[in-house]
């Protein structure tokens, strides 16, 4: 007895448009769409409700790996960070809608003349980016208060204070008046100073 042909999984059907409507809409739309997952970094674990969102899951695998590389994520940071990611997805939404619609629009006062409104997606996107500004300097997400965190955490381990750019002591000459040749260390990984020189981001011009 020959067997059948093997059936085609839902993906398969999905990719044929269902022609023979063997799946329903719902079932294809899903095939279609694979939700993304929120991943594990190091040892912080994103919070489950995180996955609800697919956009904002897409922000926490963007950035909280180069946070936890940076030690400035932990686990008991999971939650905050997830709902600023949840926060820059719904700042995204409301600027698109006042990109779209514009900042005012045609209304009606108390007497019924027409007027100009504020647009209630531009009162959302200048709350938002207040809740996002104060976050991203929780989070060291600007480099004025990445610096200052990492000075703070150089201090904990008893650095000292952090050698910032254009304060590197002179050379030390011998006594015919040449400098000497001295080869420095390698960093260690988990040195503060090397962490802190591997970043890109344009230093401040002065340290508060």
């Amino acid at each position: 007895m020959t067997r059948g042909r093997k059936p085609d999984t839902d993906e398969v059907q999905a990719a044929k448009g269902n022609p023979g409507k063997r799946m329903s809409q719902k079932r294809v739309d899903a095939a279609k769409v694979q939700p993304a997952k929120p991943i594990a970094v190091g040892k912080v674990q994103p919070p489950k409700w995180l996955k609800r969102s697919r956009k904002a899951t897409e922000v926490w695998n963007e950035l909280a790996p180069q946070l936890e590389r940076l030690n400035l994520l932990s686990n008991l940071d999971a939650n905050p960070f997830a709902r600023y990611c949840r926060y820059v997805v719904e700042w995204i939404a409301a600027d698109l809608s006042v990109q779209k619609e514009g900042t005012w629009f045609n209304g009606k006062d108390t007497n019924g003349n027409d007027t100009k409104k504020r647009h209630p997606a531009f009162q959302a996107v200048q709350d938002l980016e207040k809740m996002l500004r104060e976050m991203e300097s929780t989070f060291g997400m600007r480099p004025d208060t990445r610096f200052k965190i990492m000075r703070d955490q150089a201090a904990a381990h008893g650095l000292g204070s952090l050698p910032l750019w254009g304060d590197q002591p002179p050379p030390s000459t011998s006594k015919t008046g040449e400098a000497d040749q001295q080869e420095a260390p390698p960093a260690h990984p988990d040195d503060l100073v090397g962490i802190l020189g591997s970043m890109n981001s344009t230093p401040p011009g002065r340290m508060n």
